[in-house]
């Protein structure tokens, strides 16, 4: 698996870290974390474990239509790119694009947050297995149960840190989105897709009376546009845990505009069923091979859907 490749720069150690368990971060404490330190944390991540970041294409990005595409693709490595490319730009229409692109960026962190969250809680619930006293095992057995169980916490240490890394990195392109998308309404009242820009902003907060305040904004145009479905699939999934409509919603999504790989992506996520979970992951790995989901929960769902197979193939016998 391979995280967001981040921009790297100086970083200031914590007063207050404490002996957390972990192996990365060293001298940085979790909940006094700064955005410098976290960008450090998530590198040495990225390193201790062998995980290559992605770079960049090597062409520049030239056109506000190459930014829309990039946020389209949900290609992470050119989000950089496209920003300074966008920085500046005035009127609704530039603000509405640059409050989607920081926006995103902000919500790729979050999931791979929620990736490596879930891998962590896996994790604690293997070392519970591997720290049960067993009186019936042999000493060598309990010896390599032992060992595994080092392994595993100080790995469950470094992914309670590199979580928490990812969130507070977070945090500036949340607030970059919300600025830009108010900036965009304040230049044009009536622009739904700034509307809908800033309703995902409060999505991604978790503050549902602002989302439905936007929608109803949104809402006031006959227009239709993806994100708008897009949004609404995930309310579903996050608000009232509904995986089956947001399945729905992000099928109709896709419907209407084939290209948005962040709509397939979560409908790798939302889904229950290992079978169609992992069948919706070879459809995104055709969409982008190197993409977040992909390479973060890929691994975790082909083990998933190989121990399945067993299981099923076990069971038919």
């Amino acid at each position: 698996m391979v995280l967001l490749a981040l921009a790297s720069g100086a970083c200031a150690s914590s007063k207050s870290a404490t002996n957390d368990g972990s192996t990365i971060g060293k001298g940085i404490g979790i909940e006094t974390m700064r955005p410098a330190e976290a960008a450090t944390v998530v590198q040495e991540f990225q390193k201790t474990y062998g995980i290559p970041s992605v770079p960049p294409p090597g062409t520049p990005v030239t056109s506000m239509a190459e930014v829309l595409e990039i946020i389209r693709g949900d290609r992470l490595p050119e989000f950089e790119e496209a920003r300074r490319f966008a920085a500046g730009r005035q009127g609704s229409e530039a603000l509405t694009v640059r409050a989607y692109l920081e926006l995103s960026y902000a919500g790729a962190l979050m999931t791979a947050a929620s990736i490596l969250e879930q891998e962590r809680r896996q994790n604690l619930t293997e070392l519970r297995q591997l720290t049960l006293e067993r009186p019936l095992e042999s000493g060598k057995t309990a010896t390599q149960d032992d060992a595994s169980a080092t392994k595993l916490k100080a790995k469950t240490a470094d992914l309670q840190k590199v979580v928490r890394a990812l969130r507070v990195l977070s945090e500036e392109p949340l607030v970059a989105g919300h600025d830009l998308a108010e900036q965009a309404i304040n230049a044009d009242p009536k622009a739904q897709l700034a509307y809908l820009a800033n309703a995902n902003y409060f999505r991604l907060r978790g503050n549902w009376l602002e989302f439905d305040r936007m929608m109803r904004y949104a809402d006031d145009s006959n227009a239709d546009p993806p994100v708008r479905t897009y949004l609404r699939a995930m309310e579903a999934y996050e608000r009232y845990v509904d995986p089956e409509q947001c399945e729905k919603l992000l099928k109709e999504t896709l419907a209407k505009r084939p290209d948005f790989v962040r709509a397939q992506a979560n409908l790798v996520l939302a889904n229950d069923d290992i079978e169609e979970k992992y069948a919706e992951l070879q459809t995104l790995k055709h969409m982008s091979p190197t993409h977040l989901v992909v390479r973060l929960a890929g691994p975790m769902i082909d083990d998933e859907f190989k121990t399945a197979q067993e299981l099923k193939s076990a069971l038919q016998n």
